[in-house]
């Protein structure tokens, strides 16, 4: 099942002022040229009448909104409309029509340089586009706006676009793949309860017992539609659409089970629901599966009544490829009901969908008309046959003589021929020993001369060896030269580093979990302590080896320079200040340098706790239950004056605070070759909580060390994180 971007997670807020807004809107001499916006009631009313069915009201009321805007072609209410429009000729099945105001939903967007609207609108535009049969153009905007969605961190976004992408390789009836993009979407996970992820996932569920269907997996798909009933999502109400697909299913799993009574009952109800409603697409699903299961029990004449309907309904809403669909299928019950009318149906629905599957209905009539000429001439073809097999009879005999008198000529000139080549053999092995003769005697001088050459080679061989050897200890030096000197940064690095036993001494209870991926390293922590302030930090420099090493050194000299020279101890004015700094050490006002750094930084007095994060987050664990502190989405570096939001939390004992780098979260490994990802780490961090500082830190080695060994995966970047029991 596709899904829109309708913002659903007020459905129920709708139903409640659905009646107050078509009051408001009824009255026609309001002046609407008072109301420079779109009011949210308004806009609610709108989805509430596309989810509902009531497509000539939606039209109406639209309508007239069109006017409230006026001239304001380029803002928000512009956007949302045609959106709205796309939706509604998209479901009138006017598709031209629904590309047109899509498409401007998407200039909209991309004039604004709203990333979320473009995201929105790519989508929609692929949502019409698998509907049309262009699943590989669609497939291309899906993928653009899930990089989009990705790049904004907007789970619930980045959840609708993979089931669309999962829909089309269920198309494609690539269902390995479809059910692993399904299952994903059912990991994802909020802090919070989001109603719009909820419904996402449902719709991921229904995609799931499609897929079961294609496997015949019954079982599996009684538990998927007892889980869909238990959540409730998919009532007439609100979803009309995925309470038919849900209704339907199950009454496919009725007939998988052999339960034909019921599965009637199922399909009957779901075509007199959808009739009620001006939605095509659940008018024709219902038609086509009531007319599968009179087909399946060979009911011909009721399973082409409702084929004929769902036919209609394809030509109404200019549904091309579900036309060829319905068909077909019309032309295959018809060969059981009428076979005359079966080719006149076939050559008809050729002629009105000609430009989208000419080949393959020529071919169809081709075969009815085949079956038809094979069923007239029957009886023709019997009489034929005996006579046919007589002459048969008396032709194999003539055969068998013939071939009989073929061997017999084939075996003596075979035995001529043989005599002929013995002579023939012995005549030129004569003249080729002469001939050897003289070639040996060729090919000794010959082997003296390559004898000669081999000599030579070798002495040239041996001194080529010789100068290998000394490039070869030339390269031992300078590899000795080049270890020895990061050898040396790794001392360096290390000296700037805080002692651990400072640490010790300011928390009591911590530890440093620091795992490089080569000699030096790019993740650095820092502390300071003063005047009753604790300063600690977990930063995160570009790179890894020695370029992160040198950004690492470089950060650590001017956290010194602002919080010990400067005396700044508020972590937003750090973050400020430290971007300002390497902005200008590394000219990036003036080149295209883009080095920087991700970091976490809190300030711990008395009983108070003060964090804020350049992209990194601060994760404290109170009582088993781990909430985090997000930082500002902004990395050290690359412009002046970012600023970074701070927050405060009231200290308690035993809350366990955590600092992190994205090495950890981001390593590749397990069964599957993907990523550790940060809601795992979540819940490993929530679940060792509890214990001390040090079995922490070996927990978070050997399951890191682990995951990459499943796989046999080596380590793709510098990993630390830092934990402290307050």
């Amino acid at each position: 099942m596709l899904i829109r971007r309708i913002d659903l997670k007020y459905l129920s807020i709708i139903l409640c002022i659905f009646l107050f807004s078509k009051s408001v809107l009824a009255d026609s001499e309001l002046d609407s040229a008072q109301y420079k916006y779109l009011d949210t009631s308004t806009k609610n009313t709108v989805d509430f009448y596309l989810e509902a069915g009531e497509l000539d009201s939606m039209k109406i009321l639209m309508d007239s909104l069109y006017q409230k805007i006026g001239e304001e072609k380029f803002n928000t209410d512009a956007y949302w409309l045609f959106s709205r429009y796309c939706f509604y000729f998209e479901y009138a099945g006017e598709l031209d029509s629904a590309e047109y105001y899509c498409k401007k939903s998407l200039e909209i967007a991309e004039k604004e340089f709203d990333l979320k609207q473009i995201s929105i609108s790519n989508v929609n535009l692929a949502t019409l586009y698998i509907n049309q049969g262009r699943t590989e153009t669609a497939m291309n905007l899906l993928k653009l706006a899930y990089e989009i969605d990705y790049q904004l961190d907007d789970k619930v976004d980045l959840a609708f676009t993979m089931n669309n992408i999962g829909y089309v390789y269920l198309q494609h009836k690539e269902y390995v793949q479809a059910f692993e993009v399904f299952e994903q979407i059912l990991d994802i996970e909020l802090d919070s309860t989001n109603e719009d992820l909820d419904h996402i996932k449902n719709t991921a569920l229904l995609n799931i017992a499609d897929v079961h269907v294609a496997f015949e997996e019954y079982t599996d798909l009684r538990k998927v539609l007892q889980q869909l009933d238990k959540n409730g999502n998919f009532r007439k109400e609100n979803n009309f659409e995925g309470f038919i697909l849900l209704s339907l299913l199950k009454g496919k799993l009725a007939m998988g089970m052999k339960d034909y009574p019921l599965a009637k009952k199922i399909f009957l109800i779901s075509v007199r629901e959808s009739n009620k409603k001006q939605l095509p697409i659940p008018k024709l699903n219902s038609y086509l599966e009531l007319g599968n299961y009179h087909y399946e029990l060979k009911e011909y004449s009721r399973a082409y009544d409702a084929f004929e309907k769902a036919y209609i309904i394809t030509k109404q809403n200019r549904m091309l490829d579900r036309e060829y669909e319905v068909s077909l299928k019309l032309a295959q019950t018809l060969r059981f009901v009428n076979k005359d009318q079966a080719i006149y149906f076939y050559e008809k629905s050729t002629v009105l969908s000609d430009s989208l599957f000419n080949k393959q209905k020529l071919a169809a009539v081709a075969d009815m008309q085949a079956f038809h000429e094979v069923e007239q001439q029957k009886t023709e073809n019997d009489v034929l046959r005996e006579i046919e097999y007589i002459n048969q009879i008396k032709l194999q005999e003539n055969k068998n003589f013939l071939r009989l008198t073929v061997i017999i000529v084939m075996l003596l000139l075979v035995f001529i021929y043989y005599i002929f080549l013995s002579q023939r053999k012995t005549k030129k092995l004569n003249t080729k020993l002469s001939s050897i003769n003289s070639e040996l005697g060729i090919a000794k001088l010959e082997m003296e001369t390559m004898n000669e050459e081999l000599i030579a080679k070798n002495d040239i061989l041996k001194d080529t060896l010789e100068h290998s050897k000394e490039q070869g200890t030339q390269l031992n030096y300078q590899n000795n030269k080049i270890n020895s000197s990061i050898k040396s940064a790794l001392l360096i690095q290390s000296s700037i580093l805080i002692s651990k036993d400072v640490i010790d001494n300011a928390f009591e209870k911590n530890f440093i979990f620091n795992q490089p991926k080569d000699i030096v390293s790019g993740d650095f922590y820092w502390f300071f302590e003063k005047d009753g302030w604790k300063i600690y930090a977990c930063v995160d420099c570009t790179g890894h080896g020695v370029p992160g090493a040198l950004m690492s050194m470089m950060g650590s000299s001017l956290l010194y320079e602002i919080v010990r020279g400067n005396k700044i101890y508020s972590p937003s004015e750090i973050l400020k200040e430290l971007n300002n700094l390497v902005v200008r050490n590394l000219q990036q006002e003036y080149n295209d340098n883009n080095d920087g750094m991700d970091m976490s930084i809190i300030a711990v007095k008395d009983d108070h706790l003060y964090f804020s994060g350049a992209k990194n987050p601060l994760y404290i664990v109170r009582n088993g239950e781990l909430t985090k502190l997000p930082g500002t989405r902004k990395s050290i570096g690359g412009e002046m004056n970012h600023v970074y939001d701070e927050h405060t939390w009231e200290i308690q004992k035993d809350d366990m605070v955590y600092m992190a780098t994205d090495g950890y979260q981001d390593q590749f490994g397990g069964v599957r070759a993907r990523k550790f990802m940060v809601g795992k780490l979540r819940r490993l961090l929530e679940k060792i909580a509890k214990e001390s500082p040090s079995k922490q830190h070996d927990i978070l080695q050997s399951t890191i060390n682990s995951w990459m060994a499943e796989a046999n995966w080596e380590q793709i970047d510098d990993m630390m994180i830092l934990g402290v029991k307050l």
